[in-house]
């Protein structure tokens, strides 16, 4: 499970100090076990499954399937309500994932010219990790 809980510790952008606060042990406990000194009791894959519930249980205690059932929990975010018309042709929509894409290939282009990309949607992220996105209406 050492592997494993590096995994996280990476995946999650954690130290182990961070990790253990997190999951609510004493760091000794998440440094004894990356170590192999001790093997990780029940009550500690419990807390860890708690406090990532989108980390498959099957992978942490048999290393079999994909780290994570669904999308990673701190992308996982809140279920947010619909938000307020942004302008005209944009709408709030409802939702709980999001879609990772890299940069953005636009032109230099002036403003009102044919080639100008249109914005088709906003995605607003709160420091409480939720987000609201706003799609543009067809």
């Amino acid at each position: 499970m050492k592997e494993q809980i590096l995994e996280i510790l990476k995946k999650e952008n954690l130290t182990y100090s961070q990790f253990a606060d997190k999951i609510g042990v004493q760091r000794s406990s998440v440094s004894h076990v990356i170590s192999g000194r001790n093997k990780p009791g029940f009550e500690f894959i419990r807390k860890v499954l708690e406090a990532f519930p989108g980390i498959n249980a099957d992978w942490l205690i048999q290393h079999k399937g994909e780290m994570y059932s669904q999308i990673k929990p701190s992308e996982a975010l809140f279920d947010v309500e619909a938000g307020p018309v942004l302008e005209k042709g944009f709408s709030g929509t409802k939702t709980n994932k999001i879609g990772v894409t890299g940069p953005a290939n636009v032109k230099d282009t002036a403003p009102g010219t044919k080639d100008t990309p249109e914005i088709e949607r906003i995605i607003v992220f709160y420091n409480d990790k939720t987000f609201r996105e706003y799609l543009k209406e067809s």
